[in-house]
């Protein structure tokens, strides 16, 4: 398979899995599915501002949603969970975003400063005006289309297996009290770390330690000691009984900021045209440094991806089959 029907591939499939989950969650858009999986709120955020760059009416819709929902989103998780510069520009000028789309915020956004030309165009298909871009993300070092609040976003349904996280926001408040719950609650495991807890919960250790000890003191969950290590446990029956649940009614548990952040960066790298200009042999040898970049992420996230045992320009054979893999995994 080439290179270009491969992007072709990642980017239809990441893109159709992006509107499936937004439009179970409030976005505008007739739902195709019904996932039985408890959704990333700000994992997904992350993972949308990049793959809908290829879709700027996903963009806005998300936007707008955004602004109708901020209240159920984590801003410090938000930040916590970004990787690198890309990840923290976008996340930074979609919440610029947010505060200027409040009433009479978009009036008082003063024209951006510094040279247009330094500055990324955000979709690749609808180019902005360098002289008349939207200010929020001009200020970031992007280049988008003004763009209005569509006003057809919903807040999510808190019953939906999706949106669990948000209703044990509203709940326990938005913080790792909510995060570490969450994760006891949906982890196919009887008990767990604290480290494995802290990496679902997107905050640091330490906040994730006293959440958990939170929970203990006020008795919903249990610490139990296995080979010296303290684990923790939570009765799920009882929290079906508390949330009008039917028996295995909890959502099941996926490790969306492990998987997530694979994938986008497969779909940047895939997304680089400086690969099309590489021979068989370069091409091989670059994929198969990103699948060892990103290989350990999505193993984490139970993905069984395929180990790449040819050499030379054979391994891009390899390499396709990894990111079938990897897309397959949120079918």
């Amino acid at each position: 398979m080439q290179i270009s029907d491969l992007r072709r591939t990642a980017r239809d499939r990441l893109l159709d899995f992006a509107w499936d989950e937004w439009t179970q969650m409030g976005v505008s858009g007739a739902a195709r599915r019904t996932d039985r999986w408890a959704q990333d709120p700000e994992a997904l955020l992350l993972f949308t501002l990049e793959v809908a760059r290829e879709d700027p009416r996903l963009f806005g819709e998300v936007l707008d949603w955004l602004a109708l929902n901020e209240r159920l989103m984590s801003v410090q998780r938000l930040r916590n969970l970004c990787r690198d510069d890309a990840d923290r520009t976008l996340a930074e000028a979609a919440l610029a975003w947010i505060a200027g789309s409040k009433e009479g915020g978009q009036r008082r956004q003063r024209p951006s400063a510094g040279d247009p030309a330094s500055a990324v165009q955000l979709f690749d298909d609808v180019k902005a005006d360098p002289r008349r871009p939207d200010a929020a993300f001009r200020a970031h070092g992007w280049l988008m289309p003004p763009i209005a609040r569509s006003g057809r976003s919903q807040v999510p349904n808190l019953r939906a297996p999706i949106n669990f996280a948000f209703r044990l926001r509203q709940l326990l408040g938005i913080g790792a009290r909510a995060e570490a719950a969450r994760f006891l609650l949906t982890v196919h495991a009887s008990s767990v770390t604290a480290q494995v807890v802290t990496e679902s919960a997107g905050f640091a250790k330490r906040n994730v330690h006293e959440a958990l000890a939170a929970l203990h003191w006020a008795g919903v969950v249990d610490v139990v000691t296995v080979a010296n290590e303290q684990r923790y446990r939570i009765d799920r029956e009882r929290w079906e009984t508390l949330l009008g649940l039917p028996a295995d009614g909890l959502p099941t548990e996926r490790s969306w900021p492990q998987l997530l952040l694979a994938l986008r960066a497969l779909l940047r790298w895939l997304e680089d045209e400086h690969h099309e200009q590489l021979s068989p042999y370069m091409l091989a040898s670059h994929a198969r440094t990103l699948a060892d970049e990103i290989g350990p992420d999505l193993r984490y996230a139970g993905v069984r991806v395929p180990a790449g045992g040819r050499f030379g320009s054979e391994y891009w054979e390899d390499f396709v089959e990894f990111v079938e893999a990897a897309l397959a995994s949120l079918g």
